[in-house]
């Protein structure tokens, strides 16, 4: 009886704790989607020329990357 009761709490402890983070997650895309109706600035990529909205942007040296990578192979051009 006592494994039974322990095995409902275990369910139930798991169900709250994947509503929370499914919660946190549609919060998150939530930003993300306001800030692109808001109109974010575009920044280019000093590397490849891709356009990132600027809270994406990588920042290094006074240049913008789309990537860490990116940020990665300039510095390793200079």
């Amino acid at each position: 009886m006592f494994r039974l009761i322990l095995l409902i709490a275990a369910i139930v402890v798991l169900v709250l704790l994947v509503k929370r983070i499914l919660a946190a997650s549609r919060d998150d895309e939530g930003d993300r989607q306001r800030r692109i109706k808001k109109g974010e600035d575009m920044v280019r990529c000093d590397h490849c020329g891709l356009h990132v909205p600027q809270h994406e942007a990588i920042r290094a040296g006074g240049k913008v990357y789309c990537s860490e990578e990116h940020r990665r192979l300039d510095q390793h051009e200079d």
